[in-house]
């Protein structure tokens, strides 16, 4: 599933078949009967019921949070892996399409949505709350297939992805480039005022590259962005998309340009990967 050819990327981890039950209340609640399909009824109190549930949420949550995120992966023969980095807002269909193409073009992808890993809100604030151990380990993992790993990360999904960046060892963030769409680094940003940009650690021999929306309202503050994370370390190149806005391969009212362009996603991302001196 997802190999080239293949229309549906397969899930980056295993998953395990429980049995379907049905619960059954009392209106007391006195006891709770739990009658598993195709066999036998099993009758427990309340509140050891109760009890078992939370166990298991509280292990099912703390399973989430351990080892490497859910991703799906678009596998391909090629040399070139693309990590991708769904915006706090989930992954689009567009988006899933774009994962499709590069894969029978010979770009493995492995596309990440975070909300959706960790079931997070769909709010910038959201990608505080990633736990950045699993993402340096999901680098480390990417980087351990041999092939030539570029991070694309869109929006507010750019801090983790530094930040996690910022905790690899030298030799390896050495060997890791990011393409960065619309980056939200800022702590606050207000109109006509310079804005403060987040602390995200070393990033020294980082390569990043910011693909910038030309009709963003954040645009003019782009110098700036790249002066932050010069300071921080990183190598710093950009791309103007020119006539687009931010998700413009998501708005409800796209103009026919962005329609065009959301369809043209996986040409566009292969063209800053084969002009890019990130090699």
């Amino acid at each position: 599933m997802g190999a080239a050819g293949n229309p549906q990327g397969r899930s980056g981890t295993r998953g395990t078949r429980v049995g379907l039950l049905r619960v059954v209340i009392t209106s007391s609640c006195s006891a709770i009967t739990l009658r598993q399909n195709g066999g036998r009824s099993i009758r427990v109190g309340c509140m050891r019921y109760l009890k078992l549930l939370l166990l298991g949420l509280w292990g099912h949550v703390c399973g989430v949070q351990a080892g490497l995120p859910d991703f799906q992966a678009y596998p391909a023969q090629g040399e070139r892996l693309l990590l991708w980095v769904a915006s706090e807002r989930g992954r689009s269909e567009p988006e899933q399409e774009a994962a499709r193409k590069l894969a029978e073009q010979g770009v493995e992808v492995w596309s990440l949505d975070l909300v959706n890993a960790y079931f997070l809100p769909q709010l910038p604030s959201s990608m505080d709350r990633v736990p950045l151990q699993d993402l340096t380990d999901w680098l480390r993992s990417a980087q351990a297939s041999g092939k030539r790993v570029t991070v694309y990360a869109v929006a507010r999904a750019a801090v983790p992805v530094l930040r996690a960046a910022a905790q690899l060892e030298p030799a390896l963030r050495d060997r890791l480039c990011l393409l960065l769409m619309y980056p939200n680094l800022y702590t606050v940003a207000e109109p006509l005022a310079e804005p403060d940009f987040l602390d995200l650690g070393s990033l020294s021999g980082l390569r990043v590259k910011v693909l910038q929306p030309r009709r963003s309202a954040a645009t003019p503050w782009l110098p700036s962005m790249l002066d932050h994370l010069t300071q921080l370390g990183a190598t710093v190149g950009q791309s103007m998309l020119e006539n687009l806005r931010e998700s413009y391969w998501a708005r409800e009212t796209p103009t026919e340009f962005e329609e065009a362009e959301s369809q043209r996603m996986d040409a566009m991302l292969v063209n800053e990967l084969n002009t890019w001196e990130c090699k």
